[in-house]
């Protein structure tokens, strides 16, 4: 006898399989209940991914039903912020997108992050420009095209109260990047502008005039911050950024540049005029390729960097003797609180440096990225990481 329910004889593949599960019904109360998961009281900053709504209600999104249930929460609840991921928006309801954009007047954060919109969504929100409280604007991962871009750029010109772009990640080219530039030369209140991973179309990406773009943009003088990582900037392309940062009229306080190819000659270019003006606060040229030479350079002008706070410097193929002279340059005049090394190369007088500076809380665990232990195989200290 066999011990068991199923049959001696047992053939999965003719099981019946299970009902599936019905799928819950999306609803504005819950919504509402997701929220408050989220948020806290007075529940003013909304977000909603599309990953997460699948998995639990059971089912696909609905790019015009449950969109409308998102935008009906938003008309009756105003926000303060309103971040979405992943979403597909429908251009078969032009009332739908219209009241959408409508939704987004008060909101001051507004991120849409890998969205598709369609066009007649930029040409709506450029239409309510006027009066929109939009402070930062992230629409990174999001698709935009020639015609986006172009509303895009006359939506920089009409706002007034808009601070922050992030348009990373949106299929932006070396030709519609100028309408944005030009957006934010003439925009009157920009202060930080995002565009990583510019591309070249059929073409290599033409870094020169990139440089060329970014000479022109950095002289209106109001822009604080920054950001071209993966754009393949070379070295040559730093000069016009080191020229503005050495100018004592300069605004700058952030500079975001990994993932390029500037190396040592790049580095030596940057912090050269950083040291010169002295006013850049973060400095960004993780995975610069800027090796053992442009770590040197970077430890002889770190002193002179008077406002220099944070420097992230990871995975630059640097040896371990530039990265101690970058660590012996902080028991000087060294204003930095963050200080960030790991992927390069260290030995075990690195490990000793790093061991005096925590030991006489020259520098504090959290201000660096690397630490020191005793290994009893080698019989010596050597550095770990420290995040």
């Amino acid at each position: 006898m066999c011990e068991v329910v199923l049959p001696c004889e047992y053939n999965p593949k003719a099981c019946p399989r299970p009902s599936p599960e019905k799928s819950r019904l999306f609803t504005i109360l819950l919504l509402y209940c997701w929220q408050r998961e989220y948020d806290t009281r007075p529940y003013r900053q909304f977000q909603f991914n599309r990953l997460q709504f699948e998995e639990r209600i059971g089912r696909k999104y609905h790019c015009i039903r449950d969109f409308r249930i998102i935008v009906n929460y938003l008309l009756r609840r105003p926000q303060l912020s309103v971040k979405m991921s992943g979403l597909n928006v429908s251009n078969w309801d032009a009332g739908l997108l219209k009241d959408f954009a409508r939704s987004l007047i008060p909101v001051w954060y507004i991120d849409l992050n890998l969205m598709h919109f369609p066009h007649e969504f930029f040409v709506m929100l450029r239409l309510n420009a006027n009066k929109m409280n939009v402070s930062q604007l992230s629409l990174e991962g999001t698709p935009l095209s020639d015609d986006d871009v172009r509303i895009l750029r006359e939506f920089l010109l009409v706002s007034r109260t808009l601070r922050r772009l992030n348009v990373s990640h949106c299929s932006l080219t070396q030709y519609n990047f100028a309408l944005i530039a030009d957006g934010v030369h003439k925009s009157l209140g920009l202060r930080s502008l995002k565009a990583g991973r510019i591309l070249g179309m059929s073409l290599s990406l033409d870094t020169e005039k990139i440089a060329s773009v970014l000479g022109s943009l950095l002289m209106q003088n109001t822009l604080w911050s920054l950001s071209l990582e993966h754009c393949e900037l070379t070295a040559q392309d730093m000069i016009p950024i080191a020229e503005y940062l050495a100018l004592p009229t300069s605004t700058f306080r952030r500079l975001r540049i990994a993932c390029n190819k500037i190396g040592p000659d790049g580095a030596f270019f940057l912090l050269r005029g950083m040291s010169m003006g002295g006013l850049l606060e973060l400095l960004d040229i993780s995975y610069c390729s800027i090796g053992t030479h442009g770590g040197e350079w970077v430890a002889k002008y770190l002193t002179s960097c008077r406002q220099l706070r944070t420097l992230h410097l990871n995975n630059n193929e640097m040896e371990p003797d530039a990265v101690n002279l970058l660590l012996l340059a902080m028991k000087k005049r060294c204003k930095l609180d963050r200080l960030t090394l790991y992927g390069n190369q260290f030995d075990s007088r690195t490990a000793m440096i790093v061991r005096r500076l925590l030991d006489a809380e020259v520098v504090l665990h959290s201000e660096l990225d690397i630490s020191y232990t005793y290994d009893e195989a080698l019989q010596d200290y050597r550095v770990v990481p420290w995040r």
